[in-house]
């Protein structure tokens, strides 16, 4: 028996090794894959990179008919066992598979390239798919051995996992040999993809930085120009999303179903704030060419914006304490991250310069001051983390208090010790939306209604909450779609309610007297509404409403706004549909006299630009409607307010009003007063208030007459600006101003942001605001999982 079994092993160990010999040993695909319209090779560190950072560019590549390369260079994470990595890898081959929309089936061998063994895979149904597997040893994320920048800067040799299931010796590599391989998997390449390797650990994983620094180093050596593209990880997750509609919820589909594999738990990845959430909605990449000659490492300049004060931090002037200060984009606000020489993996790694003195930040007994940098200087030596948390040189954290700078331990830390390397942020982005108001009882009364992101797939719950009573809120209608990681075909298909790709409305659509929740989706190259009915207590399942045609694609509908022209006739939507030249037309679509839904071209002036937001406003006249629609000015630095009206089906463009400096277009939060409910009709602006002890600034503006000075109601220093969202509320009698709002909350440091929603309430009389709220609501929501896409653009 043990002689047989060791002869079977013998014979085993020989198959292994004669398809070694008589394997491919190029970078080309596969005789039967055509690469002609070209070929794109992603080169990352880990199993998940490509899925979290560079999607959705390789799909893109892939639906165009190109062959797609991916290279991990590492295997597994943190020195964990061989089975980690192969359960990494079946993660990578689910993903993949779902990604070209083909089963999870793969031919599997070990190739040698340039002379190394080399696992990999190909897509059986689409042999355009390539996965390579180099298996190198990892780094920890925050602190330890980083092999692969021990092997590039320190002359070291690293040896992989095995090869093949285990059966195949592993390799050893320095940094020639693994230069030589990566040149030869690149040399076919028609364009590389990678990470960034432009700053410095802990901002990002040093396995990433490494790639990224190798991939660019050998790319140069090809010999000719070839596209690449350099792709932020980490820190975008605090950065604006990017991705929305059928984009979004692919790459939802794909990461999930490797992270179904990887730690057998997808329902982080549906999420906005958690984990690998942080990551799906954004790709940000830098983009550039091989034939541009570049050293491994280039400091670029960042701003540092704190996402609690949303100020940034201020260069004073040698010799002087950096300060926080209003954004401004000046060459004070601009900083690096500079590497200081100490062994991979250290922290306390990195100076902060400023890129108007160059001079280096120092901590001395707590107090901040800039001066000539010196290498050794321990007191210079910084450790930026991700998820935007910053250790000066004494292992405190970096933040702000009651407008200042501060220093203080790191443990029981929020928002105020959170930085971002952008601006404006998640947080601070514009385009989103929180809660909705509106009569859904048909009593009367204003009821927020929020949506919640569920975590079993990309569905969602609609929530009411009445604002005279502190009663919890109700769910009125619950919208699963549930996630199949195995599936080939799309989770969010035409007719699936899914929240990355929808937005809400909500309106009187049916005329009853009760508000209706409008879901608008993308679906069969256009837009779908769906109009889920209010009974006084649920929203009904929805049915189709209108289906636009190609003229109003997902992708360049800019904004939908509920309207109507009399108080008792069933609301129209406005829908603003941009163009290709940066302008954009206005359509409506409602019933006709017959009671037929239809939609109609209504106005195209090229004095509307694409990025526009409009808001419904009162008009004194019974059959007819306003609008302001609110853009940038000319100059693109203030805000220029456009009246538009229409009278019998007559639409009208006025002559634009420009606010003051105050009111910057990426720091104003606008509100208007429902035309048919209130007898003040108002324009609401929120600012930041900046000076001590900050807030938000609430100015008022008469929506008839746009052009009229603002006049400024309060200061309300219990409202922090980036955290809330604005709306006006009214019975016709009496005004609130409310804010949606996200609680203050303690985060872990693997979170950029957390905290239930609130709502809060002011009155409003006039030409004041009470600063006092007339009531607080908190709401069992999590604030960040909440927050939808109301435009495309800012």
């Amino acid at each position: 028996m043990n002689l047989s079994l060791f002869n079977v092993r013998r014979f085993i160990r020989f198959l292994s090794l004669l398809s070694l010999s008589f394997a491919f040993c190029g970078a080309s695909h596969a005789a039967s894959a055509d690469c002609s319209a070209g070929t794109l090779v992603t080169v990352v560190a880990h199993l998940d990179d490509d899925l979290l950072f560079v999607e959705p560019g390789i799909s893109e590549q892939l639906r165009a008919g190109w062959c797609v390369t991916t290279v991990h260079l590492i295997g597994g994470a943190n020195g964990a066992n061989f089975a980690y990595v192969q359960k990494r890898e079946q993660g990578s081959r689910l993903a993949y598979a779902r990604m070209a929309g083909v089963p999870n089936d793969w031919d599997e061998s070990t190739v040698r390239i340039a002379g190394k063994p080399v696992f990999q895979l190909t897509l059986k149904a689409q042999p355009r798919v390539r996965l390579l597997e180099l298996r190198l040893p990892g780094g920890a994320v925050r602190g330890g051995r980083v092999p692969l920048a021990l092997l590039w800067d320190q002359g070291a040799t690293i040896t992989t996992y095995p090869m093949g299931h285990g059966e195949i010796a592993p390799a050893r590599y320095t940094r020639d040999s693994l230069s030589a391989v990566l040149k030869a998997i690149l040399q076919d390449a028609t364009r590389i993809y990678t990470l960034n390797p432009d700053t410095v650990p802990f901002i990002e994983h040093s396995d990433h930085i490494y790639s990224a620094r190798i991939t660019r180093h050998v790319a140069q050596t090809l010999g000719r120009s070839i596209p690449i593209a350099y792709h932020i990880t980490y820190p975008m997750g605090t950065w604006p999303s990017t991705l929305f509609g059928d984009e979004a919820q692919h790459k939802r589909d794909i990461s999930a179903s490797y992270f179904s594999i990887d730690g057998g738990d997808f329902a982080h990845v549906f999420g906005e704030y958690e984990w690998d959430g942080n990551w799906i909605l954004r790709r940000y990449a830098r983009f550039d060419t091989t034939g541009h000659a570049t050293p491994d490492f280039v400091a670029l300049p960042i701003v540092l914006f704190n996402t609690a004060s949303s100020e940034c931090l201020t260069s004073t002037g040698s010799e002087r304490k950096p300060e926080l200060a209003p954004c401004d984009g000046s060459v004070s606000q601009q900083w690096t991250w500079e590497p200081r020489p100490t062994y991979a993996g250290n922290q306390h790694n990195a100076a902060l310069v400023s890129a108007s003195t160059r001079q280096c930040v120092a901590e001395h007994d707590g107090t901040l001051t800039e001066e000539p940098c010196e290498a050794w200087d321990e007191s210079q030596r910084w450790t930026p983390w991700d998820f935007g948390l910053i250790f000066t040189p004494s292992r405190r954290c970096l933040g702000e208090e009651s407008g200042r700078l501060n220093i203080r331990g790191c443990a029981s830390l929020t928002t105020r010790y959170r930085w971002s390397t952008t601006r404006p942020t998640w947080a601070t982005d514009l385009r989103l939306a929180g809660a909705m108001y509106g009569d859904v009882s048909g009593r009367g009364e204003s009821s927020a209604v929020y949506v919640q992101r569920r975590a079993d797939g990309p569905g969602f719950d609609v929530n009411v909450q009445a604002l005279s009573k502190a009663d919890k809120p109700v769910r009125w209608y619950a919208n699963s779609v549930p996630f199949d990681s195995r599936a080939t075909t799309a989770t969010c298909r035409a007719d699936s309610l899914c929240f990355d790709s929808a937005r809400f409305l909500l309106g009187d659509f049916d005329g009853d007297g009760r508000a209706d929740l409008m879901v608008v989706t993308p679906r069969n190259g256009g837009t779908a509404f769906w109009l889920l009915h209010g009974t006084g207590s649920r929203f009904t399942a929805p049915v189709l409403w209108f289906q636009s045609d190609s003229r109003m694609p997902a992708g360049r509908v800019q904004q939908i706004t509920p309207f109507s022209t009399e108080e008792k006739e069933p609301a129209k939507v406005l829908i603003a549909v941009q163009k290709p030249d940066n302008g954009v037309e206005l359509w409506t679509v409602g019933a006709d006299p017959v009671g037929h839904i239809q939609s109609t071209q209504v106005l195209d002036d090229s004095r509307l630009k694409s990025n526009l937001r409009l808001l419904a406003v009162r008009n004194d006249r019974a059959d007819a409607a306003s609008f302001v629609a609110i853009q940038p000015a000319d100059d693109n630095v203030r805000i220029a307010m456009v009246p538009l009206g229409v009278e019998v089906g007559r639409w009208s463009v006025g002559a634009p009003a420009v606010l003051p400096a105050t009111f910057k277009p990426d720091m104003t939060k606008f509100a208007a007063s429902d035309p048919h409910a209130n007898a003040d009709a108002s324009i609401v602006m929120t600012v930041p208030h900046f000076a001590n002890p900050g807030g938000v600034d609430v100015w008022k503006l008469d929506a008839a007459h746009p052009d009229s000075a603002p006049v400024l109601l309060a200061s309300l220093r219990g409202i922090r600006w980036q955290d809330t969202t604005p709306a006006l509320t009214g019975d016709g009698k009496h005004t609130t101003l409310v804010f949606y709002q996200r609680a203050d909350a303690i985060l872990d440091n693997t979170l950029f942001t957390a905290g239930n929603a609130a709502l809060v309430q002011y009155a409003m009389n006039g030409n004041s605001v009470q600063t006092v709220p007339t009531g607080t609501v908190q709401l069992p929501a999590t604030y960040s999982e909440t927050l939808w896409l109301e435009r495309l653009n800012q």
